[in-house]
C-alpha cells in the first residue's frame, strides 16, 4: 500500500513539471520534536532541537494577479530528538533491565514531505502561503516507515527565497501503559530555489 503511494506521488511530480513555474532548490531549518502519552504515569517526555536538510521542489500553477496555488514537496534528512525521564523508580529494571536514569534519544529520518496551499502575494516581493502537507517518514535504523500529517505557511520573500514555519503529527508505538504514543514536530525552514523551468 505503501509503495503504490509513493509511486502515485511519484507520477503527480512527473506530471506536474512537464509544465512551466517549476522550481528546485535547497531547504534546511530547526526541528523541535516532544511525545505526548495520554497517560504519563512512567515517563515524563522533553522536546529537544534538531535539524533537517535536503531538496526541495515547488509548481506554482499559475502566478496571474495577486495569489497562485502551489504544490510543494522536499527530500530531507531529519534529526529528531526528545528526552525521558522515568517517574517511576524501578521502571528501567522492569521494563528495560538497564537501570533507572533519563535517557536522550536521536532518531534519525528520511522524510518526503508533500505540501499543497495557496499563496497571497501581499506585496510585490512578499507572499504568505498557508498549507496542508503529508509526511513520508523512514527510520533506517529500524526500518519501520510512518505518516504524518500536518499544516503550516510560507513566507515568500521574492521569487526564489521562502521561510517556512510547520507542525506536523504522527502516530508511533504503544506506550509501556498500552496506550498510543504520538509524535509532535514543529519546524521552520529556509529554501531557497537555485533555478526555474
Amino acid at each position: 500500500m505503501k509503495n503504490k503511494i509513493l509511486i502515485a506521488v511519484g507520477l503527480l511530480l512527473t506530471s506536474v513539471c512537464a509544465s512551466a513555474q517549476n522550481y528546485f532548490g535547497v531547504t534546511g531549518g530547526y526541528n523541535l520534536t516532544d511525545i505526548r502519552d495520554a497517560d504519563n504515569s512512567y515517563i515524563e517526555y522533553h522536546p529537544r532541537s534538531g535539524f533537517n536538510v535536503g531538496v526541495a521542489y515547488e509548481h506554482r500553477f499559475s502566478t496571474k494577479g495577486k495569489g497562485y496555488p502551489f504544490l510543494d514537496a522536499s527530500i530531507l534528512y531529519s534529526l529528531e530528538r526528545y528526552k525521558g525521564d522515568p517517574l517511576v523508580d524501578n521502571y528501567f529494571d522492569l521494563v528495560f533491565s538497564s537501570g533507572s536514569q533519563t535517557f536522550d534519544v536521536d532518531s534519525k529520518f528520511l522524510k518526503v514531505p508533500v505540501s499543497y496551499g495557496y499563496n497571497f502575494q501581499l506585496a510585490e516581493k512578499f507572499g504568505i502561503g498557508p498549507k496542508i502537507f503529508v509526511i513520508y517518514d523512514f527510520e533506517p535504523s529500524y526500518k519501520d516507515s510512518y505518516f504524518a500529517f500536518g499544516g503550516g505557511a510560507n513566507f515568500n520573500i521574492g521569487e526564489r527565497f521562502s521561510i517556512g514555519i510547520g507542525y506536523d503529527m504522527r502516530s508511533g508505538y504503544n506506550g509501556p501503559n498500552g496506550n498510543r504514543v504520538w509524535f509532535d514536530n514543529f519546524h521552520a525552514n529556509l529554501t531557497y530555489y537555485i533555478f526555474s523551468k
